[in-house]
């Protein structure tokens, strides 16, 4: 929950105001002539997506050919992935359900193992944290009246490279991404000057909005990080989180790029900034 000034001097009640926006998704990957999995995604994530009861499941539904369903034309794999035997696939969401990505479309979705999806949650689990400590600063920082939101800029990349080990269009692996980069930085939002809105509940009701059309990120530093955001934990994520020695080669491969009106990734700001590489298992 955050506070605004909706006239100088007049704050809103704690309200539910800045959950993930700017959500970009990219188009589907094309791997031997067949559509299937997403490319990329962005996101800003604001601090209300720790609030209490706003979590959404999003849990991944998507199904289709390669999935579940046999591709059509000739030369395809002969399996599904989830009729595969030797792994335990799942469909990853690039940007997490919980933050409202959906799971419904491949654009957020790619094949992974279940060990590469965990490793995945393991990153979120960390995100999770760096968006809880913002909304903590929002919460209990100078009473909660801060002129600013802390906020996270979130990427996902899927490797253009397959995960198999001699890519054919007859070899399932061959459609699976053989990583997926995860980039983020902390920023901080501006909030509206004040007198914006003449009334608490125009404020609320148009901030979402406000924030989608408006909102200027600017890179935190330690200057600011140090005094605002006291518990936030080190970043200490290794750069790669590889299940399998054999994915070693891989490691630093091309990715496809940002999605269309993604903002283009910038410089690290601070120490807590960071990308990682989570490999297939």
């Amino acid at each position: 929950m955050t506070k605004i000034q909706y006239s100088v001097g007049k704050w809103t009640s704690d309200s539910n105001l800045f959950t993930k926006r700017r959500d970009t998704p990219g188009p589907l990957a094309i791997r031997h002539g067949r559509t299937f999995g997403g490319t990329s995604a962005y996101a800003l994530l604001g601090p209300d997506l720790t609030m209490p009861g706003l979590a959404t499941k999003n849990a991944p539904s998507a199904t289709g050919p390669g999935w579940d369903t046999p591709w059509t034309g000739m030369g395809g794999p002969g399996l599904t992935f989830t009729e595969d035997t030797n792994e335990t696939w799942v469909r990853a969401h690039l940007i997490n359900g919980e933050w409202s990505g959906s799971g419904a479309n491949w654009n957020n979705l790619v094949a992974m193992t279940s060990c590469g999806n965990a490793n995945h949650k393991w990153v979120e689990a960390r995100m999770k944290t760096y968006l809880q400590n913002f909304r903590a600063f929002d919460l209990h920082s100078n009473g909660g009246h801060n002129n600013y939101w802390y906020a996270l800029q979130y990427w996902v990349q899927a490797s253009t490279d397959p995960w198999a080990a001699v890519p054919a269009a007859g070899d399932l692996y061959s459609y699976a991404p053989n990583m997926i980069k995860v980039t983020w930085r902390i920023v901080t939002v501006a909030k509206p000057a004040p007198g914006a809105w003449a009334t608490s509940w125009g404020a609320v009701a148009a901030i979402p909005g406000w924030i989608e059309a408006h909102a200027v990120v600017a890179p935190a530093t330690i200057a600011t990080i140090g005094p605002d955001l006291p518990n936030i934990p080190l970043n200490n994520i290794p750069p790669v989180l590889v299940n399998n020695a054999a994915n070693v080669a891989g490691v630093g491969g091309a990715t496809y790029g940002l999605p269309a009106g993604a903002p283009a990734i910038p410089g690290t700001g601070s120490v807590y900034d960071g990308a990682v590489e989570i490999m297939q298992d």
